[in-house]
C-alpha cells in the first residue's frame, strides 16, 4: 500500500472536512422543505389595524391559503358572489364593501382570470337599482371593468336561471339557480359577518342563498336548505371569503341584518374588526365566526349544525387552531418588509397602471326601473383573541447557521494552509527514511 506524506493527509482530510459540512448543509435545506411544502390551512384568518385597507387584509388571508391562483388559473370563467342585496351606505356592514370586492376582483384578475363576473339577486325592495347605487357596489364593478348580473327581485326573464341538481341534498334534490353561476369554473362567495332576525347570524353558509332564482321558497326548511347548498353541486363555491371589516352584532332585541347604523354613529351594532376570514371549509369559516364575532357557540346556528352534519365541514374551531387547520395572522407581519422594499419607480409604475383599467363591459344590469324611495327604516330586514401564530421566513432562520458555518471553515481553512505552510519545508528536508517513516506514522 502507498505510504501518504504528511502533506496527503492533510490535503485528504480538508476535502474529507468540507464535504462533510456541505453534506450537513445540503442535509438542512433537505430538512426545511417539508415544513415549507407542507399543506395549506383549511382557514386563514387575517387581522388588521383601522389603518390597514381592505386590499391588506385580503392580501394576508389569501397569500395563507396558498394566494388567490390556488384556486383560480387563466381560461376559467370566475363568479364572484357578493351581499348586494341591501340599499344602505358601505360602512354599515349591510352589504359587501365596494374596496373590498374590488379587491377581490383585483385579486382574480392577478392571478391571470380575464373571464370574471360579479352577481348577486337582488330579491327584495326597494331593488337593484337603488341597492346597487347606495351601497356603492354597482360603481365598483363598473370601475373594475367586469361583467355584471344582478337579477332585480322577481322582475328577470326565465333566461337567467337554470336548474341544477342537488344530489346530496336532503330537502331539495334539484333547485333553480343563477345561470351565469352554474356555468362558471370557479365560484367565490364574498358573505359579510352580520346578525340576522331569523338564523340569528348570516355569513357564508346563509349568502349561498343569493345564488337561487326564489330564495324565499327555501324558508319552507329553512336550516336544511341552507345547509344543502353547500353540498356538491353546480353551485358550490370553491373560495368563501368572510368579510368582518366591520361586523352586525345583536343589541338587544334589535337583530337585524341590514340598516344605517355605522362603527362611528353606533357602535355598539356595528363593531370594526378589521378581519378577514377565508377558506375552503365554510363550516369552519362561520363557526369561528360564531365565536370570535359573536361569542356563541357555532352549535347554537342550526343551519350550521346541519351542513356539519351531512359533511360539509368541520366546527370544532379549537381543534383546527390547535392542529393549524386554522391559521391566524396579523397584517402587519407579512407586509411591513415588502412595503419597505417597493421603490419610488414601482410605485409610480402602479399608479400608472391603475390609470389605465379595463372600461365597463357593455353588460346591462338585469333591473327595472329605479324609483325615488324614502330611507328604508332600520330593522327592515328579510323575513326570514386566540394567541396569534406568526409565520417565520426561513431566510433569516438560515443567516443565523450561515455566519457560524462560514465563520467555521474559514477558521478551519486558516488552521490548515499555517499547518501547510509549517510542513512544506519540513518536507524538503526530510531524508527518503524519514519521509517514508512518517506516512507510515499517519497511516496507523
Amino acid at each position: 500500500m502507498k505510504k501518504l506524506s504528511r502533506r496527503d493527509f492533510l490535503q485528504i482530510s480538508t476535502r474529507i472536512s468540507t464535504a462533510l459540512v456541505l453534506s450537513g448543509w445540503f442535509d438542512l435545506q433537505g430538512a426545511a422543505k417539508p415544513a415549507a411544502a407542507q399543506d395549506f390551512p383549511a382557514v386563514c384568518v387575517s387581522e388588521g389595524e383601522d389603518t390597514d385597507t381592505p386590499e391588506d387584509i385580503l392580501k394576508t388571508a389569501l397569500e395563507g391559503l396558498g394566494g388567490m391562483e390556488r384556486f383560480v388559473k387563466p381560461g376559467q370563467k370566475v363568479v364572484i358572489k357578493p351581499n348586494a342585496t341591501w340599499a344602505y351606505p358601505p360602512k354599515t356592514a349591510s352589504s359587501t364593501d365596494p374596496d373590498f370586492l374590488k379587491a377581490v376582483i383585483q385579486a382574480v384578475r392577478d392571478a391571470g382570470v380575464e373571464d370574471i363576473t360579479v352577481l348577486d339577486h337582488c330579491s327584495i325592495e326597494p331593488g337593484a337599482d337603488e341597492a346597487l347605487r347606495i351601497s356603492g357596489i354597482g360603481q365598483a364593478v363598473q370601475d373594475m371593468g367586469v361583467e355584471y348580473i344582478f337579477p332585480d327581485r322577481y322582475n328577470a326573464p326565465k333566461s337567467t336561471y337554470t336548474t341544477i341538481d342537488l344530489p346530496h341534498g336532503q330537502v331539495n334534490h334539484s333547485i333553480d339557480v343563477i345561470k351565469a353561476a352554474a356555468e362558471a369554473d370557479v365560484r367565490i362567495n364574498l358573505a359579510v359577518a352580520k346578525s340576522h332576525n331569523v338564523t340569528k347570524m348570516t355569513m357564508c353558509l346563509k349568502h349561498m342563498m343569493g345564488f337561487l332564482q326564489k330564495p324565499g321558497l327555501l324558508h319552507a326548511n329553512l336550516e336544511q336548505g341552507i345547509a344543502d347548498l353547500s353540498t356538491p353541486s353546480g353551485v358550490q363555491a370553491q373560495l368563501h371569503i368572510l368579510e368582518a371589516l366591520r361586523v352586525r352584532i345583536p343589541y338587544g332585541n334589535y337583530r337585524v341584518c341590514a340598516g344605517p347604523e355605522n362603527d362611528i354613529t353606533h357602535p355598539h351594532i356595528v363593531t370594526r374588526r378589521n378581519t378577514i376570514v377565508a377558506g375552503t371549509d365554510p363550516v369552519l369559516v362561520d363557526a369561528y365566526g360564531c365565536i370570535h364575532f359573536f361569542d356563541v357557540q357555532p352549535q347554537e346556528l342550526t343551519h350550521l349544525q346541519r351542513a356539519h352534519e351531512i359533511g360539509c365541514g368541520d366546527m370544532d374551531v379549537e381543534a383546527a387552531l390547535e392542529d393549524g387547520r386554522i391559521r391566524r395572522l396579523r397584517v402587519r407581519e407579512s407586509v411591513v418588509a415588502e412595503e419597505e422594499a417597493v421603490s419610488v419607480e414601482e410605485t409610480t409604475e402602479s399608479e400608472t397602471a391603475s390609470l389605465s383599467a379595463p372600461k365597463p363591459t357593455a353588460t346591462p344590469l338585469i333591473v327595472s326601473g329605479s324609483a325615488d324611495l324614502a330611507e328604508p327604516q332600520p330593522g327592515a330586514g328579510e323575513a326570514g383573541n386566540a394567541p396569534i401564530d406568526k409565520i417565520i421566513a426561513a431566510g433569516p432562520i438560515l443567516n443565523y447557521i450561515l455566519f457560524p458555518l462560514a465563520a467555521i471553515l474559514t477558521g478551519l481553512g486558516m488552521v490548515i494552509l499555517r499547518r501547510m505552510r509549517s510542513v512544506l519545508p519540513e518536507k524538503r528536508s526530510e531524508t527518503p527514511s524519514e519521509s517514508s517513516q512518517t506516512g507510515s506514522d499517519q497511516e496507523q
